[in-house]
């Protein structure tokens, strides 16, 4: 390369005047063979909404020099107008000019279901990354996605969103990029910052809803000729409604031999009139989804409504309702497949179903079962107890706590199905919560490792928080533990003095109730967050605490637990040696617990390093690097990293030492652990200025 010039080819080029320390670049392992065209494909009925294309256009055009920023596009008008239609129809017109086509589906959810961690997960998989290779996090996984997409052209879709913040995490880096959002929610904000531009749907006017109503029968069909002031009769009461048009034109075409005016008649009976004839879109819409309902078999109706029934965000697998209703499988499918054919409800990837938030508030309106609402609650409970204990089985608090609970059960991939199901158990926390269930406590304590090893810190507040509102009246040892279980989500945000609270709390319970195991917990985890809060003295004030309780507990792990968090902060020759004990004790275990070994030895490797045993710490920290990774532990590999970059100082090698500390801090920044990000960047300034 000569004369800023590039002729050749390479997976990855960087153009700089200058570059101080390590470049890394994180793209896919394996890059997509194929661009992303997630995007669906519109109707073949669509109709109407030209003006508005050629809004998007003009809005989306880039001057030939200048902002490189992505467009941003709202398009907005009433519920069931088209707006998602008119976004697909735009993709298709103008999708080969991107280099990639994204959707995101946010259900018109106020960002608590998980939806856009998830779809940023498709987004990453779809250009070829791993699934070991995604952060967890949704700030990780939109870092990713920024950082992938600059200097490309794609084209995101962000379907039904309610916040600005939601739609933020989709935009793509630098580069002639649009995004194009359906407003469930008001996203004013948007016009500032991101220079939003806002297009508004109009009802379809009658010309357009008769047109819509031909495209969607069949070709031969004759009734729209032969009745055309029934036609125009019924395009009256869809008040311009394209989803009340669809569905009344769906009707007609399952009922090729009944007249346009038995619908209309329909529509008309006593019982509808005021929703057919007023004109809020809400109460219009109820009576078109009461006229597809009422056609639906009996099957089909009892599964629409345990839409409503459901716990979460209306996004359900078919093994739930199987569970809920006490019907076979074939038979559910049958059932859901007729609520598609009656568009209801939605097909999603592997054998999920969803509705929007219109619809499952109508299927609500239906009428509460309680037997299928406990039957929803049992089957998540029944899964989720057992997936949970089988991501860190050793454990062992929830047979502690309660000795006869079965945990026999168990899904093929643990912890894939709790990661489909986030968004569902956190309702179901929720509403256990509401019932004064203490069951929640038992899903709280089965969720806590899954939470902590993905750092749904979230979800590990929130469903703790419940837990802990139960526990309170009548359970003291799981209202404890799961004050421990909530203060890790505060630690791990940085916010210490709330986990050191909520761990004083816990130990509180522990003593007046007496029970040590939970109150060398509750010690321990205080002395973790005194630890990371920079009080040295005060953590091992508490951790040496805990080691002598865990000598009177007698409990092996405890013991090896108790020595490797009192080895981080010790003196550093007493440290070495807990250390080692630590690790003798995590091997000679009946069943070794080989994380906590590894992670003793990187805790023997930063303390070799304050003795000056570059080569043991070198030895120690080499090891534990290559458990996390396949583990792809991220937090602990950024840890590795900062300490291998820690000895090389100490070694003198200060080219080393900037390459390891760029990669703790970008790890650490795009998982989302932005405090360790900031500390590890200040540590790079230190040793760029010597």
């Amino acid at each position: 390369m000569t004369g800023n010039y590039f002729d050749g080819s390479a997976h990855a080029v960087a153009q700089a005047g200058h570059v101080e320390g390590g470049i890394h670049f994180y793209a896919p392992s394996r890059p997509a063979e194929h661009p992303p065209r997630q995007v669906p494909q519109p109707t073949r009925s669509y109709t109407n909404n030209e003006r508005q294309l050629r809004a998007i256009t003009e809005a989306v055009r880039f001057a030939e020099s200048g902002d490189e920023a992505p467009r941003v596009v709202v398009v907005r008008g009433p519920v069931g107008g088209g707006k998602s239609e008119t976004a697909f129809r735009w993709v298709a017109e103008h999708g080969g000019e991107f280099a990639g086509r994204f959707y995101a589906r946010l259900s018109g959810t106020d960002g608590e279901s998980g939806a856009e961690s998830e779809a940023l997960r498709e987004f990453l998989i779809a250009v070829g990354y791993t699934a070991a290779e995604i952060p967890a996090t949704v700030q990780g996984r939109s870092n990713f996605f920024r950082s992938w997409s600059s200097g490309k052209n794609v084209v995101v879709v962000v379907d039904d969103a309610v916040t600005a913040a939601q739609v933020r995490w989709f935009l793509p880096g630098e580069g002639r990029s649009v995004v194009l959002v359906t407003e469930a929610g008001p996203l004013g904000a948007l016009r500032q910052r991101e220079k939003a531009a806002f297009v508004e749907l109009d009802p379809l006017s009658p010309e357009s809803s008769r047109l819509l109503l031909r495209r969607i029968l069949p070709a031969d069909d004759p009734r729209p000729e032969s009745e055309p002031e029934n036609v125009d009769a019924l395009v009256d009461r869809c008040e311009g409604s394209t989803l009340a048009l669809c569905v009344a034109g769906a009707l007609l075409a399952d009922r090729p031999q009944r007249p346009v005016d038995w619908l209309v008649r329909e529509l008309a009976r006593e019982d509808r009139r005021l929703a057919v004839l007023s004109r809020d879109e809400s109460l219009s819409m109820t009576a078109v989804l009461n006229t597809a309902v009422d056609r639906l078999d009996e099957r089909a109706r009892l599964l629409y409504a345990a839409f409503g029934q459901h716990p979460g965000s209306g996004d359900v697998g078919v093994p739930a309702f199987v569970a809920a209703l006490g019907e076979g499988e074939d038979d559910v499918r049958d059932g859901l497949d007729r609520l598609v054919d009656a568009r209801l409800v939605q097909e999603g990837a592997q054998g999920r179903f969803f509705v929007d938030g219109l619809v499952r508030a109508h299927a609500r309106r239906l009428g509460a079962d309680p037997a299928v609402r406990a039957g929803f609650l049992r089957f998540y409970l029944d899964m989720a107890l057992p997936a949970g204990n089988a991501v860190m089985p050793q454990r062992g608090w929830l047979e502690r706590i309660w000795p006869d609970l079965d945990l026999t059960g168990s899904v093929s991939a643990p912890e894939a199905w709790l990661e489909a199901e986030r968004a569902n158990l956190r309702a179901v926390a929720g509403l256990l919560r509401e019932d004064g269930d203490a069951e929640v406590c038992r899903l709280a304590v089965a969720l806590w490792p899954f939470h902590e090893r993905a750092k749904h810190l979230d979800d590990m507040d929130a469903v703790n928080e419940h837990a802990v509102a139960v526990a309170d009246h009548g359970h003291p040892f799981a209202a404890g533990l799961a004050l421990v279980q909530r203060g890790f989500a505060f630690r791990h945000r940085g916010e210490w003095d709330k986990a050191a609270e909520l761990f004083a709390r816990a130990e509180r319970i522990a003593h007046e109730q007496e029970l040590p195991d939970l109150r060398a917990t509750a010690v321990e985890s205080l002395g973790i967050a005194r630890r990371e809060q920079g009080d040295r003295e005060a953590s091992r004030e508490l951790l040496r605490r805990n080691l002598d309780m865990a000598a009177e507990i007698d409990d092996q792990r405890r013991t090896a637990l108790a020595k490797m968090h009192l080895g981080a902060v010790e003196h550093p020759e007493a440290a070495v040696a807990l250390l080692d004990e630590a690790i003798e004790g995590f091997r000679s275990l009946s069943k070794p617990d080989v994380h906590n070994e590894h992670k003793s030895l990187l805790w023997r490797g930063i303390r070799s390093v304050e003795l000056h045993r570059l080569e043991q710490a070198n030895t120690d920290l080499r090891a534990a690097l290559r458990h996390m990774t396949e583990e792809n532990r991220q937090f602990e590999i950024a840890q590795i990293h900062h300490a291998l970059g820690v000895r090389a100082v100490a070694a003198g090698a200060q080219a080393e030492a900037r390459e390891h500390l760029e990669l703790a801090e970008s790890i650490h920044r795009s998982w989302g652990f932005l405090d360790q990000a900031e500390r590890i960047l200040a540590e790079l300034g230190e040793l760029r200025s010597e």
